[in-house]
C-alpha cells in the first residue's frame, strides 16, 4: 500500500533511467548558460557517474533519449555555492635572508665601510679603532677559532672566552669597523657553537645597552639565521654582507665588480699593522697590468702604496684562481720597484706567495714529484714563510703557510721534507698556541 502511494506521488528511493536522462539534459543546458549544476535527492547528492558506471552507459547514449520534462519532487537542481577562499596565515613573515639583507642595508648606509671622500677625520677614526679594545676582541676571537680548527681545543676556548669578555666594545659607536672585521673572522674560522653564541650574546647585549635600532636589528637577524640554518648558509650570508659593502662605491678590478672577499686571507697582513688602503680599495678602477704603479692619494699624501699593491696582487690571484700567466710577471715587477733602503716585508711575502700559488696552479694534472714548476713553487713558498718568520712573530699566518707547504711536499711524495716542515711549524709556533700573536 505504501509503495503504491509513494509511486503515485513520484517518490523513488533509487535513480531511474528516465530521471537520469532528464538530469543530464538539464545539466547540459545549464552548462551552455555558464552555470554549474548540482542535484540532490532528499538532501543527498545524486552521483550520475556512479549510476552510468554501474549500468555500463555513456553520456551520449542517454542524451540521445533526452526530452525536456519535469523532475520528480524528490529531486532538486541548484547551482553549488562557490568554494570558500583559501585560508591565509595571520601574518606572512619574510624569509630570514631578506630580513638580514634589509637590516644590513639600513645599518651600512649610516656606517659605510668607506667614506664618500678621503678626509683626515676618517683616518683619525681608523686610528682610534686600531688602538681599541674592539679590535683586540676581534683578534682574540679570530685566534681562538683558528686554534679550534687545528685541534687546540683547550687553548682555543680560553682565547675565545677572553674575546667574549671584551666583545661588548664592538658595539661602541666609534668601532663600527669591528663589525666588518668580525664578519671576516667568523667566515675564515667558522665554529657552530661559537657562531650561535656570538650573535645571541651580541643581540642581547645590544638590547641591554640600547645601541642604535639599526645595529640591533642586524645582530638580531644574524642571531636568528644562526639558529635556523646550518653553518654553510650562515657563512654564505656573511660573505654576502662583505660583498655588498664592496659594491657601494662602484669600484672594479679588471672589469669585474670589486669584491672584498677576494682579499683572502683578510688578515694575512697582521691585524696590528696599518691597512688604511683597504677601506678605499672599493672606490678604485683597478687593472692587473697597473698593479705595479697603483696608488691612493690621501689628505696626507700617498697611503700604504706597497701594501695596497700587495693586496691587489692577492685579489688578482684569487679572482683568476691563480692561473693567469701575468701573476708571476706582476710579482717580479713589484719586487724590482721596491727601494733597497725601504724594504716592504708584506709585499715581499705576497710576491713570493703569489708566484708559488701561480706555479702550482699551472701544473695541476701532472705528477707533482717530477714537475719543475711544482718544485719551484715549494721553494718559493718556503722563502715566503721565512719572510714571515723574520718580520713577524710565528703566529697563525706563519703556521698556515707551513701547513700549506707541508701539503705540497706530500703532494710531491716527499714525506721527509713534509715531516721536517711539520716539526718546524709546531716547534716555532708553540707560543702562538698559548697566547695571542698578531
Amino acid at each position: 500500500m505504501y509503495k503504491t502511494k509513494l509511486g503515485q506521488w513520484q517518490f523513488f528511493k533509487n535513480n531511474r533511467k528516465p530521471d537520469v536522462v532528464n538530469l543530464l539534459h538539464l545539466q547540459q543546458q545549464r552548462r551552455k548558460m555558464g552555470k554549474e549544476t548540482k542535484f540532490d535527492r532528499n538532501g543527498r547528492i545524486v552521483n550520475l557517474q556512479a549510476y552510468m558506471k554501474r549500468k555500463g552507459l555513456q553520456h551520449i547514449d542517454l542524451l540521445e533519449e533526452a526530452q525536456s520534462g519535469d523532475l520528480p519532487p524528490t529531486l532538486r537542481c541548484r547551482t553549488p555555492s562557490p568554494p570558500p577562499p583559501p585560508a591565509l596565515p595571520k601574518a606572512i613573515q619574510p624569509p630570514d635572508d631578506f630580513v638580514l639583507q634589509e637590516a644590513y642595508l639600513h645599518w651600512s648606509l649610516d656606517h659605510p665601510l668607506m667614506p664618500p671622500k678621503l678626509d683626515t677625520k676618517y683616518f683619525e677614526e681608523l686610528d682610534r679603532y686600531h688602538e681599541s679594545d674592539a679590535m683586540r676582541s676581534v683578534a682574540l676571537l679570530t685566534h681562538g677559532c683558528w686554534l679550534l680548527t687545528i685541534g687546540k681545543m683547550k687553548e682555543g676556548f680560553r682565547l675565545c672566552q677572553r674575546g667574549f669578555s671584551t666583545i661588548d666594545h664592538v658595539l661602541d659607536g666609534s668601532a663600527h669597523f669591528a663589525v666588518y672585521e668580525l664578519f671576516g673572522a667568523v667566515s675564515r674560522y667558522p665554529d657552530p657553537g661559537i657562531y650561535k653564541n656570538l650573535w645571541s650574546f651580541l643581540e642581547n647585549l645590544a638590547r641591554a645597552r640600547r645601541v642604535s635600532d639599526k645595529l640591533r636589528q642586524v645582530l638580531a637577524a644574524f642571531s636568528k639565521l644562526a639558529h635556523n640554518f646550518g653553518l654553510e648558509h650562515n657563512v654564505a650570508m656573511l660573505q654576502w654582507s662583505r660583498r655588498f659593502s664592496s659594491t657601494q662605491s662602484n669600484g672594479t678590478f679588471d672589469g669585474k665588480p670589486f669584491d672584498y672577499t677576494l682579499i683572502q686571507p683578510w688578515d694575512v697582513l697582521p691585524m696590528d699593522r696599518s691597512y688604511y688602503h683597504r677601506y678605499y680599495l672599493s672606490q678604485g678602477v683597478w687593472t692587473a697590468d697597473e698593479i705595479p704603479t697603483a696608488t691612493i692619494h690621501g689628505p696626507d699624501g700617498d697611503k700604504n702604496v706597497w701594501n695596497l699593491r700587495a693586496d691587489l696582487l692577492i685579489i688578482f690571484g684569487n679572482q683568476t684562481a691563480w692561473l693567469d700567466n701575468r701573476i708571476s710577471n706582476v710579482a717580479l715587477k713589484l719586487l724590482e720597484k721596491v727601494p733597497s733602503s725601504r724594504p716592504q716585508p708584506y709585499l715581499h711575502f705576497v710576491c713570493l706567495y703569489a708566484q708559488a700559488l701561480n706555479l702550482r696552479a699551472r701544473c695541476q694534472g701532472s705528477k707533482a714529484g717530477c714537475n719543475a714548476d711544482h718544485k719551484l713553487a715549494r721553494v718559493l713558498l718556503g722563502q715566503a714563510a721565512e719572510v714571515q718568520l723574520k718580520t713577524w712573530k710565528a703566529g697563525k699566518n706563519y703556521y698556515e703557510t707551513l701547513t700549506l707547504l707541508e701539503s705540497w711536499h706530500r703532494e710531491a711524495g716527499d714525506d721527509i721534507e713534509a715531516e721536517k716542515t711539520c716539526a718546524k711549524r709546531d716547534g716555532e709556533c708553540q707560543r702562538a698556541f698559548e697566547d695571542l700573536h698578531l
